[in-house]
């Protein structure tokens, strides 16, 4: 009788330590820790590859759609090395280093949040646009590394693109007339017209950064050299002339008004 006892309370202690550990697997699983993806791959967590997501074999209907330069433009395959899931942070701003470096450094315009499965590998893409207005686009063979965050100009123009979801030409366009200091006519080349720089100079200013779209008007300042000394018995004399002056016109004038009075 005591050892059917014992065997009961030893059974219900494991199904009570296997509930427990399956709750703690499902808060897990429910609640994914997040880490800075460049901190993962430090940790050892995952391999990755990113790439460019255009591929110059496909014909593309509307390039708005997959972009070349910005929108959904660069692929990223995860690899997980462990068995738990974790929420990965790619950061709004974040810079794309391409190993050819005949290609243009990319910027991240969206903040992505990656799930990494346990043991899983997957692809999916993300926004970025281009950061080097004069280098080659990306493409299925450019590879990247990633690098740290662009200066704080860039990223606040980044957020802001990122946070209105603006991406498109316009929008790009915005980000060279700061990376780069292009013109109206060095964007023309890439499809701006007067419509659409009207948009992309509203981006700027937004965002308040100085371009050779939106230069910045620089103050009148009088300057006054400290040479100049002013006699105190000028000013004085100035200032009963002009007194003298407005006691002798007022007086005119209410001569005249009595002159006019009297012969109507």
């Amino acid at each position: 009788m005591k050892r059917q006892f014992l065997k009961i309370i030893a059974l219900g202690l494991c199904i009570l330590t296997n509930i427990n550990i399956q709750a703690q697997d499902s808060a897990k699983r429910n609640n994914p820790k997040e880490f800075a993806i460049k901190d993962a791959i430090d940790k050892g967590m995952l391999e990755l590859n990113i790439t460019g997501a255009y591929d110059q074999r496909v014909y593309y209907e509307t390039m708005d759609n997959e972009g070349v330069h910005y929108g959904k433009c660069i692929k990223i395959i995860l690899q997980s090395k462990i068995d738990s899931m974790v929420l990965l942070r790619l950061d709004c701003g974040t810079q794309l280093l391409p190993v050819d470096t005949t290609f243009q450094t990319m910027i991240v315009t969206r903040k992505a949040i990656f799930p990494l499965y346990p043991n899983q590998t997957y692809a999916t893409r993300f926004y970025a646009m281009c950061g080097q207005l004069h280098d080659k686009a990306p493409y299925i063979e450019t590879v990247f590394g990633i690098g740290g965050m662009a200066d704080s100009g860039t990223v606040k123009l980044a957020k802001y693109l990122g946070d209105n979801y603006i991406q498109n030409m316009i929008g790009q366009h915005a980000l060279w007339a700061f990376t780069d200091q292009a013109d109206f006519e060095e964007l023309k080349k890439y499809g701006a017209d007067s419509i659409s720089i009207a948009k992309t100079k509203d981006i700027l200013k937004n965002v308040d950064l100085e371009t050779k779209l939106t230069p910045k008007v620089p103050p009148v300042v009088v300057v006054v050299s400290d040479d100049i000394t002013l006699n105190p018995y000028i000013v004085y004399s100035g200032l009963g002339i002009i007194v003298l002056l407005t006691t002798a016109t007022i007086i005119l004038i209410l001569r005249r008004k009595k002159k006019t009075n009297i012969n109507a």
